[in-house]
């Protein structure tokens, strides 16, 4: 079905309802007025009569058309191909009701002209002239009839006049109808385009308003939310628009104290700390206020990342610089502790000694950090790189040689990842838990379990005391470290190779260990 024809419909919906109105109306008075002339027959008087028979064929005939066309008005509504075959039949049916009436000068004839314009307007503007030609010849065959029964006479003279005037009357109806009903479908049809680009661009505003990084909640005066993106739905679930909130109460006070156009400022909302800018503008007369939020925390990781992206970039040009005279110290260091045999100048010996281990660890682990987008994945057996894991963890610390206990579900546990990403996060984490166990037997375990279709799960627990809850929230930040000889970069080196593998580390504090999910080599 064309575009044109789907704006057409709801009108043409109307239109049918209104004819079926019409036809059952014109039924009942056709029946109505042939019972009054019949009784009024028997006086003498004269007025129109009917056939009986024919009479009662033609409501016959037309009351089940009517009923068809109640039933199923859209039948109805055709293609413009071809002349609307329902408007021809009501034509049709009218010129047999003048016909029976007496002819062209019954007064039924002007029953056609509504027909005409309902058939063009059906049509869509199209073949007018073919319903008005269709309505000349019926009314000509009409008048002929009706003159060769008659016999030439003066009444003559009146018949053709009033034929002649129901046939231009059909052409002016037909043609003025026609013109109205293609105005309107070109109207329609533009107001159809203009309503397809204001949805697109509706669709686009919408699209570009939802995947903006801030919250957004545009409300009025009096608290009803009018706007809001999906950022804003996931900092509060429970606004609604059009629904009034206490919310935002605060800032629609310091907003009415400033009485200023813009304004930012911090608060806390439903729990979470916020960053507030706020603008005014004007809607159709009415002040509303446009709130853009983001989170503290947000804001202090995207300055964190800032921070962090500035640093790599200076270790990278550093790094080579810095290592160079930091083997020169190193080697200097060893050549004048040979023949020392002061104990204190030893000492002072091995804080050198250990402070140049510190910063060579350090360049080491954020050299790491630089290479994190460098990844190579392969489909890697869990099984096989424990073994050889836990081997090389214990050569280096013998001491937790029987302190290691594995306990791994019977699945399949191909990961599909950079295997020395996955070596460095696991050295890291291991070494983070062996130095925070008791260091007895069974201190550390290291579950590996499925988590859903295509994950796998990698937990790391020991048996110290936990990270403290103030703690918990720094934990992954870099060079936080609650160790005197920690560089503070190994978790948070070991998150970023975990998210480069689009895998996640976190800390379940419920069971004193840290959580590695990895995506599963699926087609195993």
């Amino acid at each position: 079905m064309k575009k044109g024809i789907v704006g057409w419909q709801p009108y043409l919906d109307r239109l049918s309802a209104l004819l079926n109105i019409a036809r059952v109306s014109l039924l009942f008075s056709i029946m109505t007025f042939y019972v009054l002339t019949r009784d009024v027959d028997g006086l003498g008087l004269s007025v129109a009569t009917f056939n009986k028979i024919e009479l009662y064929s033609w409501i016959s005939i037309y009351g089940f058309l009517i009923l068809i066309s109640m039933l199923v008005p859209r039948w109805q509504n055709q293609t413009d191909a071809l002349p609307n075959v329902y408007s021809v039949v009501d034509i049709t049916m009218i010129a047999w009701l003048m016909s029976m009436g007496g002819g062209v000068d019954s007064g039924f004839g002007i029953l056609i002209l509504p027909f005409v314009a309902s058939a063009c307007l059906f049509s869509r503007g199209r073949y007018p002239m073919v319903y008005a030609g269709y309505v000349a010849l019926l009314i000509t065959i009409i008048t002929v009839l009706q003159i060769t029964r008659m016999g030439l006479s003066y009444i003559n003279i009146r018949i053709c006049s009033i034929a002649i005037m129901l046939i231009v009357a059909a052409f002016l109806v037909a043609g003025l109808t026609a013109f109205v009903a293609k105005t309107l479908a070109r109207s329609q049809n533009q107001q159809l385009i203009q309503s397809q680009l204001l949805t697109n661009y509706k669709n686009l505003l919408v699209r570009a308003f939802n995947f903006v990084q801030e919250a957004v909640v545009v409300l009025d005066e009096a608290g009803v939310v009018w706007l809001l993106n999906r950022r804003a739905q996931n900092f509060f679930p429970d606004l609604l628009v059009d629904k009034k909130t206490a919310l935002f109460r605060e800032i629609q006070i310091e907003w009415q104290r400033r009485k200023r156009y813009f304004f930012e400022c911090k608060c806390t909302l439903s729990k979470w700390p916020m960053r507030v800018r706020v603008r005014m503008l004007h809607e159709a007369n009415k002040p509303l206020l446009i709130l853009s939020m983001r989170s503290e925390t947000e804001i202090d990781q995207e300055a964190m990342a800032i921070k962090l992206a500035s640093l790599g970039q200076l270790t990278a040009n550093l790094a080579h610089e810095i290592r160079n005279p930091l083997s020169a110290i190193r080697q200097a260091n060893g050549l004048l502790q040979e023949d020392e045999q002061n104990s204190g100048r030893l000492h002072l010996f091995n804080i050198i000694d250990n402070n140049i281990g510190r910063i060579d660890k350090m360049l080491e682990d954020i050299s790491t950090l630089n290479k994190r987008d460098k990844i190579d994945k392969h489909c890697v057996n869990f099984k096989s790189f424990w073994s050889a894991f836990v081997h090389e963890f214990t050569i280096i610390n013998p001491q937790a040689e029987k302190c290691i206990r594995m306990s791994m579900d019977n699945i399949h546990t191909n990961i599909w990842c950079d295997p020395v990403h996955l070596q460095q996060i696991m050295w890291n984490l291991m070494n983070n838990a062996w130095r925070h166990s008791r260091q007895d037997n069974d201190s550390i375990q290291v579950l590996a379990r499925e988590r859903g279709q295509d994950k796998i799960a990698i937990v790391v627990i020991d048996n110290g005391k936990g990270v403290s809850v103030e703690n918990q929230l720094r934990l992954f930040e870099p060079f936080f470290t609650t160790e005197s000889t920690g560089t503070g970069l190994g978790l948070y080196v070991a998150r970023e190779l975990a998210q480069a593998n689009h895998g996640q580390l976190s800390y379940r504090s419920e069971i004193n260990g840290f959580e590695l999910i990895l995506p599963r080599m699926l087609d195993e």
